[in-house]
């Protein structure tokens, strides 16, 4: 269990580590003071009370910048660890309050463009007291050093070793814009995929291949690939301008399989499915704000999950 250095609890609050956490992951004073809605001042005061107690610098100050030191980087671990204890605490015995603070999201573009910025108000709504930075990428980012709260992935499973739960499948479909199939002619067993232009995820150096089920047994497909991408976004704009047959995440491009832009295509071989996880940093204490939001997105998953 984190604690408090030896003769700091008289020193120090709260709100005092609060503060300096804020500024740690904000990378700003001023933006400290918005995200917990008291003065700049107040915050200057308070990260540097921490320091006279100390008999050390968290953070150095420049006209232009600021930097948070080896010492500071160490406190802030234990702040945070602190913090979550606190929160939990406080939720444990029924303590009616309302979730605020910060929280940092990682997540796939195809996620955050179709699932979560359509219902990131309703998540505002439910927790008016949050405010939440995504970050959007295909990489899995490296959550201690970029202080992730919550990664959203979609995969077999994650190769990470840090906690990860499963939230639901992510049903997947082959699909292909009509005037595609008009021109190269419609596959009628997965076999004749490798005479059409595929557009291919990539999640490491090599195209990931395609698994189909014949109802026997699944079949790995890896045609030549005429696109080859880490953006879900990139290769759905491809395949809508009739640019080649690509496997895509089913709540990715349902809208365009109900409006006709795109067809399925080798219906009566499914993809296999891929799952929808949270990883978070540490494995036995997850921040109030992250549970949030699992809970919210393990809600969303589930309803696409459910059709």
């Amino acid at each position: 269990m984190a604690a408090l250095p030896a003769g700091l609890l008289n020193e120090t609050s709260i709100l005092s580590l609060r503060c300096f956490v804020a500024v740690v992951e904000t990378q700003s004073f001023s933006s400290a003071a918005r995200q917990l809605r008291v003065s700049p001042s107040s915050v200057t005061k308070q990260v540097q009370g921490l320091e006279l107690a100390l008999g050390v610098a968290l953070v150095h100050r420049t006209t232009r910048r600021l930097s948070v030191t080896e010492s500071g980087e160490r406190f802030y671990q234990t702040c945070q660890a602190i913090l979550t204890q606190v929160d939990q605490v406080a939720a444990a015995v029924g303590a009616e309050r309302e979730l605020s603070g910060h929280l940092r999201v990682a997540t796939p573009p195809s996620f955050a463009a179709t699932m979560l910025g359509p219902r990131l108000p309703e998540f505002f709504r439910l927790n008016p007291g949050l405010t939440v930075d995504i970050m959007v990428s295909s990489a899995m980012p490296d959550l201690i050093r970029d202080r992730i709260d919550v990664a959203i992935t979609l995969q077999e499973e994650p190769a990470s070793k840090l906690a990860h739960f499963r939230l639901a499948d992510s049903p997947c479909a082959l699909c292909a814009a009509p005037a595609y199939l008009d021109r190269a002619g419609t596959p009628l067993v997965p076999e004749d995929l490798y005479q059409h232009d595929c557009l291919f995820s990539r999640f490491s150096q090599l195209a990931e291949p395609w698994m189909l089920y014949d109802g026997t047994h699944w079949l790995a497909i890896a045609t030549r690939s005429r696109l080859l991408s880490d953006n879900g976004d990139l290769l759905r704009q491809t395949c809508l301008a009739g640019g080649g047959i690509g496997n895509f995440y089913r709540f990715h491009v349902e809208e365009d399989l109900q409006a006709g832009r795109l067809v399925m295509v080798l219906p009566s071989y499914p993809v296999r499915p891929k799952s929808a996880y949270a990883v978070v940093p540490h494995r036995l204490i997850i921040r109030p704000q992250a549970r949030a939001f699992i809970d919210f997105v393990r809600r969303l998953t589930a309803e696409v999950a459910a059709g």
